[in-house]
């Protein structure tokens, strides 16, 4: 195994370069197939030159294939610039036809940064999100295998764990219950808590759902996804900031225990890019991140991280955080996205994202789909689609590759997602991107969710 991940690392390495210009190397090992597009940005100057003023830099989010996050203008609905990233370190917008070429600004750890415009000038200029919508080709389809309805596979079973009981159990089978689904995420990236919550308790969130997202709220900024799908952050306020949705015992218990992954804590990109590098050709274990050495680095970056890179914690804690909340739509008519990787930087259990179905998932109104194991750079040939039942939960890792599936059915597909995160990762988002209310509500969520949750972390390494 490790002669065959040193041989793909070296594969999947610029030809010919002392270190790397970019980040093509994650792309896995089934980087030649194409299916990984990476979000980008538009060169600033180059933007200023098609738009005709100046224009405000933001962090992108930069992922093999993930949303692309830049700040929202002051006053506009939205706010979204698209491109694609050339390995040669610069970018290029086509914009009415033209091609346009600048340098790619970067923050101070190296990270790609982006521009803000308004859906307006985005439509003017012919942007699309991602440069081509973000939708999966025809050719690019994995084979799939189903959790739960009529398509169900037995052989999907492995990837859930049934929480029916869990308010029942001794606290001794609650423990059990949380180190089964710790494994399960290890080995494969994600796991279905399946019927964690009540069907009562979830049920009348769909329609809270869909009434924020559909109707203006001041300081709140919904954001285009790839694919057709719309995001926008929540405010702290019951039902979205209840105790039994965001501070649940078993999914802070299973945070503790997974997130191990503090790499990018005061560390640039070309660092965090060769210490992958190592992870990569060492074997791709996931306990590497345990390590003395690739704990945090002492630095203004750990003291004060960039734009685009998280701020959770301070630079004296390390392990999980809190890191924001949003819903996301999935209307009809969408087309399954690109597979892609939320962050490729640092790599696995960084970012652990948590997905709570609001609308009753089938098999084709928008579920996600998952690459199991492609966390540890393993690549099955299929995807598991997680179509469970509403009261369930997904957690997945935000490194593991996945895409949302075609949404066939006449009916909007809500679902909230809510994440904990290392300090230091660049998830591209700035505090401006989704509204200026929306990060004084996220700072309360981290401030009601984070207390809880360092307990647990503190008694695991005790």
């Amino acid at each position: 195994r490790r002669a065959l991940a040193t041989r793909n690392a070296m594969a999947l390495l610029p030809s010919g370069a002392g270190s790397p210009s970019d980040m093509s190397f994650l792309r896995d090992r089934s980087a030649a197939t194409g299916r990984c597009g990476f979000g980008a940005s538009l060169g600033a100057d180059a933007l200023r030159h098609a738009a005709g003023g100046a224009v405000c830099l933001a962090a992108l989010r930069h992922a093999s294939g993930g949303p692309s996050r830049v700040a929202p203008v002051r006053g506009a609905s939205s706010s979204r610039c698209w491109g694609g990233r050339r390995g040669d370190g610069r970018t290029r917008a086509h914009a009415n036809g033209v091609g346009l070429m600048a340098p790619q600004p970067v923050n101070e750890a190296g990270f790609p940064v982006s521009v803000q415009m308004s859906p307006e000038e985005c439509e003017r200029l012919g942007l699309k999100p991602f440069g081509d919508g973000g939708a999966e080709e025809e050719h690019m389809r994995k084979p799939k295998i189903y959790t739960h309805g009529p398509c169900a596979s037995p052989a999907a079973a492995r990837y859930s764990v049934q929480c029916s009981g869990w308010s029942q159990a001794s606290q001794e089978e609650q423990h059990e219950l949380a180190m089964e689904a710790v494994t399960a995420l290890r080995a494969n990236g994600f796991v279905v808590l399946e019927s964690l919550y009540s069907i009562d308790e979830i049920a009348p969130l769909e329609a809270e759902a869909a009434w924020f997202l559909d109707s203006p709220q001041d300081g709140f900024i919904p954001q285009p996804l790839r694919a057709g799908r719309t995001e926008g952050h929540l405010p702290f306020s019951v039902p979205w900031a209840s105790d039994w949705l965001v501070k649940h015992d078993l999914i802070l218990e299973v945070v503790a225990h997974y997130m191990r992954n503090n790499l990018a804590a005061g560390r640039t990109q070309e660092e965090q890019q060769w210490s992958l590098v190592e992870w990569l050709t060492s074997g791709a274990d996931l306990d590497f991140f345990s390590l003395p050495q690739w704990g945090p680095k002492h630095g203004a970056l750990l003291d004060s991280p960039p734009a685009g890179c998280s701020d959770v914690g301070t630079a004296q804690e390390t392990g999980p955080f809190f890191g924001r909340i949003s819903l996301i739509k999935t209307p009809p008519g969408s087309e399954p996205q690109k597979h892609h990787r939320d962050i490729n930087f640092p790599g696995p259990t960084a970012q652990l994202t948590v997905g709570v179905p609001l609308t009753q998932l089938v098999a084709n109104n928008g579920p996600l789909g998952y690459v199991p194991g492609s966390h540890r750079m393993e690549t099955p040939g299929y995807e598991v689609v997680a179509n469970c039942p509403r009261g369930s939960v997904i957690l997945y890792d935000s490194f593991v590759e996945h895409h949302g599936i075609e949404n066939h059915t006449d009916r909007d597909r809500y679902a909230m997602y809510y994440e904990f995160e290392t300090r230091g990762i660049f998830g591209g988002y700035t505090d401006e991107h989704f509204g200026d209310e929306a990060v004084r509500h996220t700072h309360e969520f981290r401030n009601h969710v984070d207390p809880e949750l360092r307990k647990k972390v503190a008694a695991k390494r005790a």
